[in-house]
């Protein structure tokens, strides 16, 4: 890669030029220099509208798809969608078929991935199968490239097994990702418990089903001593239970859904499918409570929940339908159309791109001549309808499908490869 973007406003608080539009010149996948007026023979100019650059965005808990459910997502394809969204790297969650459970599976995916725009991160299984009955071999795994630990979409219900699970890993100071979410509490629930899920006469799902679970999580935590990702958070009495034991110093983190910034439950009155997802939308302040969250860094990333399921999945009456929606393409301009009123661009930026790679304790790129170039360019004010013939993923079940959205990635850099957005 052989370029020169011209006139790009930089936002990387640890560029010294931060906040500058300038130039940046990048051959050999390393920026060669940054100022106005580049020049460089037989190197490709590219300008475009109100151009800003950051580092690339950074994804935790990915569904990929492959191997095993390879229609409804292939390395190829989360690849691409994770590049059109602006991505660089992804750490994905391990359930697959096979579960990523051993040395095995990570390297799979890393073989598989090798040649990829996006750096995958394979996230290794907990227990074996993500069954919640015997733990896996989660050393030989961290010695082979797994980034954390965690049973994905099925939350760590054995009390015993999460115990045991902190503990291991803090040998190697690791991580554990856990969703809080006690099915038992919600058997059967397809969306918030609420007003509006007794006005429908469907079964809610509790916020008790959450916050009972992360207030064990915290819990064991705090007997452990050990390291955890609380992963995607829904409502404002978890965020507070975050809040309160960073305040005694736990070595706890927390991630949210973009989605649940943006969507509550009142939405789910049309009945779309594309909109059951987990955890469930919230109401209104628990939404404002989640922005909060993120404003005072309680909360440390926003993720996409990036959950690829095919149409025979999805394209059901609501009862019916399986949860999960796609959100590596729209993450960052879903987010962009609700941030003016209450999250400034820096602070999306942080919590897309610095906040993931501080949690899994990987270096953080910088926009600086000699660097390797991971880099995001995109236009924060860009204004667009997302249509079903923009998606890249193989799967189709988005929530904003024909919604204006703000932000638009112009283009993705990862060292020597790169990718313009049409």
């Amino acid at each position: 890669m052989h370029i020169i973007i011209k006139k790009v406003k930089i936002l990387d608080r640890n560029s010294s030029h931060a906040g500058k539009t300038t130039d940046i010149y990048i051959k050999g996948g390393i920026i060669q220099k940054i100022g106005r007026n580049l020049t460089a023979r037989s190197a490709k100019v590219l300008e475009f509208e109100n151009a800003h650059a950051s580092i690339g965005w950074f994804d935790i808990g990915t569904q990929i798809g492959e191997p095993g459910f390879e229609h409804r997502e292939t390395i190829e394809s989360v690849s691409a969608a994770a590049a059109k969204g602006g991505y660089t790297g992804i750490a994905c969650f391990p359930n697959t078929s096979p579960v990523i459970q051993s040395k095995s599976e990570i390297e799979y995916i890393k073989t598989k991935s090798a040649s990829s725009l996006i750096d995958f991160h394979p996230i290794g299984a907990v227990s074996r199968d993500t069954r919640g009955t015997d733990l896996t071999e989660m050393i030989d795994m961290h010695h082979h490239g797994a980034i954390a630990f965690s049973d994905g979409n099925h939350y760590e219900d054995n009390d015993g097994l999460l115990l045991r699970a902190l503990k291991y890993v803090k040998s190697f100071d690791g991580l554990i990702i856990n969703p809080p979410f006690k099915q038992l509490l919600s058997l059967n629930g397809q969306m918030h418990e609420g007003e509006i899920s007794t006005s429908l006469g469907m079964v809610g799902i509790p916020r008790i089903a959450e916050e009972i679970a992360l207030h064990r999580d915290i819990n064991l935590l705090k007997y452990t001593k050990s390291k955890l990702l609380s992963h995607t958070l829904s409502t404002a009495a978890a965020v507070n239970l975050i809040r309160k034991a960073k305040e005694k110093k736990l070595r706890i983190f927390a991630s949210v859904s973009a989605y649940s910034l943006g969507f509550t439950d009142s939405d789910i009155q049309g009945f779309d499918p594309n909109l059951k997802v987990l955890p469930p939308f919230r109401e209104q302040h628990d939404a404002k409570a989640l922005i909060k969250g993120i404003a005072d860094n309680t909360i440390d990333c926003i993720c996409s929940n990036h959950v690829p399921l095919e149409e025979e999945a999805k394209k059901l009456e609501y009862p019916y339908a399986e949860f999960g929606a796609i959100g590596l393409e729209t993450c960052f301009p879903f987010l962009n159309n609700i941030s003016s009123r209450s999250l400034s661009l820096q602070r999306i930026i942080d919590k897309l791109a610095y906040g993931p790679r501080q949690i899994l304790n990987i270096p953080i790129p910088t926009i600086k001549k000699g660097a390797k170039a991971n880099i995001t360019i995109f236009n924060p004010k860009a204004e667009w309808t997302y249509q079903l013939s923009d998606i890249a993923s193989k799967s189709k079940n988005s929530p904003v499908i024909g919604k204006k959205l703000k932000g638009k990635i112009y283009m993705v850099i990862n060292g020597e490869a790169g990718k313009i957005n049409e």
